[in-house]
């Protein structure tokens, strides 16, 4: 029994405009940014407590 050879079909995103490609790492970082904030904001308040 001879075994088909299957073609791979590879798939990936479409090419966004350059723009778009720096605004969403921008919103990326700045999403990161905010959670740290949070967690650091989080941390100090709770730090007297602990102590």
């Amino acid at each position: 029994m001879e075994k088909e050879e299957v073609s791979q079909v590879y798939v990936r995103k479409a090419r966004k405009p350059y723009s778009g490609m720096v605004l969403d790492s921008i919103f990326g970082l700045l999403i990161k940014l905010i959670g740290v904030i949070v967690v650091m904001g989080l941390l100090l308040m709770f730090v007297p407590l602990l102590l």
